[in-house]
């Protein structure tokens, strides 16, 4: 077995085996359990969907490098001049296909996709409500996991719908050697997957795990990104007006206390609010879907809150620019999780403030227990804001836009342009909205806009990002390419 892709079909189908169950222990090796045997219970598959869940906190996945690669490539930061070595070939547009970063999503994406349909293609057990719930869930992440693979190794849907995306994996098959399938191919199975999780969903178990608006709210974003602005407005504001998810303001949402002392490991600073919060919910604030962390089940030094701070022996190594501070207007509550701690605060990174991302901070846990937002209500309003914007109705995506600049900046008095300022307007809330949460690169990309991308401030090192940068598109990995025969590399690699 040579190739990453043909080794995920033969993880433990049961990751698991975390049910400890004596029958799984006796009757067979637990690397040899067979898919008919995997899943014979309700239970059995509730220890599959944690499996399932637990597989997307991966460090390369959603627990660290899926939400850093969103603004490290963008204009909202950076790597600091001293750093751990980390994230150093996405501040720098530098890679090659033997890319670590590229080959452990790629990875750690089809063994995700491998445990949704382990559960999704389970016979052994009996249908009802709650079988149909967790199938939709597992349909929902293999949805989740198709549309990162694809927009992360594909060209924007926008560029080409008809150029490779990457394989459509929905069956077991140790064997396979599966050729890349169209972008516009990836997509549809993405919103068939959406579809049907969204129509055989009617739980809501907590933001850890995905519910039917989280199915549609997800689905607004695969529209957005593919320029359907018609479906698109119509599953943002199913979500908006059905879901019973309500926004934040005030300080509800962001309540600093404390103080940023005199340098990182003497920092009191605490965000507060929303963004205070050290578990999963059941209420419908904000968040739609969250991939969970607890002081148990973690990923140590490498959660992603480390990677921003030194609070606590963190790494430190990601600032955010000045140019995405300014954008806040001193009353915009959402400041405060990106304070300016002022020159010097960072060791090692001079000539410069230091802003500095509190989304994903928490003191007295040194961030370990820190949930990753992955879909929340502001991003599914704005899109909807978008999507008026994208058919001449600019009233209404005015009134989309306001509802989030206004419950975060309670003395704004509310965009009102017209014509094309109004996608302007909306870009900029979405910056300062979504802001290290991994979105503005796929702004840019799927607007086809060219940005100056600031490696370094302090040392005033830029590159000229636009349009056809194969750094825009992940490199097929080496190891695919040596051991799948039927795999083509992305130009440029």
């Amino acid at each position: 077995m040579k190739s990453r892709f043909k080794i995920y079909f033969f993880v433990a189908t049961v990751f698991l085996l975390a049910s400890c169950k004596k029958s799984f222990l006796t009757d067979n090796p637990y690397t040899a359990v067979t898919l008919p045997n995997a899943i014979l219970s309700e239970s059995d598959m509730v220890v599959a969907l944690n499996g399932m869940y637990a597989s997307l906190r991966n460090t390369d996945l959603f627990g660290r490098t899926l939400p850093v690669k969103g603004d490290v490539m963008a204009d909202n930061a950076y790597v600091t001049t001293a750093n751990s070595g980390r994230y150093l070939t996405l501040n720098q547009y530098n890679f090659n296909n033997a890319d670590a970063y590229a080959a452990a999503i790629w990875a750690n994406a089809y063994v995700s996709i491998k445990y949704a349909n382990t559960i999704i293609n389970n016979t052994t057990v009996p249908a009802s409500a709650n079988v149909a719930q967790y199938k939709g869930e597992a349909l929902a992440v293999r949805a989740l996991m198709h549309f990162e693979l694809c927009r992360n190794f594909g060209t924007a849907y926008t560029i080409d719908p008809t150029k490779p995306g990457v394989p459509i994996v929905t069956t077991y098959n140790q064997n396979a050697l599966p050729a890349r399938n169209t972008i516009k191919d990836v997509y549809a199975q993405v919103i068939t997957d959406l579809t049907a999780a969204y129509n055989q969903m009617t739980l809501y178990r907590g933001t850890g795990y995905f519910s039917k608006y989280a199915a549609r709210a997800l689905q607004a974003r695969v529209y957005q990104n593919m320029g359907d602005w018609t479906d698109a407005q119509t599953a943002a504001l199913d979500v908006i007006n059905n879901s019973g998810w309500v926004l934040l303001s005030g300080t509800a949402y962001v309540n600093p206390t404390g103080s940023l002392g005199s340098g990182p490991s003497s920092s009191t600073y605490n965000p507060g609010g929303y963004w205070a919060g050290n578990a999963q919910s059941s209420t419908k604030n904000e968040t739609l879907f969250e991939v969970i962390s607890d002081p148990v089940n973690n990923n140590g030094f490498d959660q992603i809150g480390m990677i921003y701070l030194q609070l606590g022996g963190g790494y430190g190594d990601i600032l955010g620019l000045q140019s995405l501070y300014n954008l806040y207007s001193p009353t915009d509550v959402r400041i405060g999780l990106t304070p300016n701690a002022g020159a010097g605060y960072r060791s090692g990174q001079t000539g410069t403030n230091t802003i500095l991302c509190y989304k994903y901070s928490n003191a007295s846990t040194l961030g370990f227990n820190y949930q990753t937002k992955v879909i929340r209500l502001a991003d599914i309003i704005l899109i909807a804001a978008e999507s008026y914007y994208n058919a001449g109705d600019y009233t209404n995506a005015n009134k989309y836009l306001n509802m989030v600049a206004q419950k975060r900046d309670l003395s704004f008095a509310g965009w009102s342009d017209t014509g094309p300022q109004v996608l302007a307007d909306i870009l900029v809330e979405r910056q300062k909205e979504l802001a290290y949460e991994g979105s503005r690169f796929w702004d840019l990309v799927r607007l086809q806009k060219s940005w100056t991308k600031i490696t370094n401030p302090a040392v005033a090192t830029t590159i000229s990002v636009a349009p056809g940068n194969i750094g825009l598109v992940f490199p097929i990995p080496v190891t695919e390419l040596a051991a799948n025969p039927n795999m083509v590399q992305n130009p440029g690699y």
